[in-house]
């Protein structure tokens, strides 16, 4: 789905407070401790609560093998000034039925919201999934209550199409979400990406 030059290890984005590159396992630690905060978890599909320190390594050769793959870009964000410091990870996994569709996912650590990173680090990302797949549409799910991240979605350029009923494995129950799109044509027409950094 993604070009070569994502599936090295060496690829990351560089924005302009911040890094997106792929995981390493000595991540592991701030990862289980930022996703030990329920405020995270509530808000995702995925993150369990209680989260167990295994679950980051996990998640870690997960997003490799994945990378390599290509079939997903899944990074981990860091401060510029801190390149080993994660806040936060990000990807855009692609559809299995649909190879022109991409879904994107975010966290960032409770104790970094309110500061504009994961605006920066989804646009980034959204260039980069229209830059570097041949995807036409970026899809994203959120749940009613979370009007942050609508917020951001927002100011990329999505658009809100509907809600519906999905399986959240996190709680093995359904759960209502909010649905969210952005087309290739969208983007290209779109004034949002001016002023963020791109791919390097």
């Amino acid at each position: 789905m993604f070009r070569d030059i994502t599936r090295d290890d060496v690829y990351r984005i560089e924005t302009q407070r911040l890094w997106l590159r792929w995981p390493k396992l000595t991540d592991a630690p701030a990862i289980a401790n930022a996703l030990a905060d329920r405020r995270i978890s509530d808000m995702t599909s995925r993150i369990p609560h209680p989260y167990p320190d295994e679950h980051a390594e996990a998640f870690i050769y997960s997003t490799r093998e994945s990378n390599h793959n290509g079939t997903a870009l899944g990074l981990v964000i860091t401060p510029k000034q801190k390149p080993n410091s994660v806040i936060g990870a990000i990807s855009l996994t692609s559809v299995e039925d649909n190879p022109k569709n991409l879904v994107i996912g975010y966290w960032i650590a409770a104790t970094q919201w309110e500061k504009g990173f994961g605006s920066e680090a989804a646009i980034s990302m959204v260039q980069t999934g229209f830059s570097l797949s041949k995807a036409e549409i970026i899809d994203a799910t959120v749940k009613p209550e979370n009007t942050a991240s609508k917020r951001i979605l927002a100011k990329i350029g999505f658009q809100e199409v509907g809600r519906e009923s999905r399986f959240a494995p996190a709680r093995q129950r359904e759960e209502v979400i909010d649905c969210f799109r952005i087309t290739r044509v969208d983007w290209r027409n779109g004034g949002a990406w001016s002023g963020f950094g791109a791919a390097a």
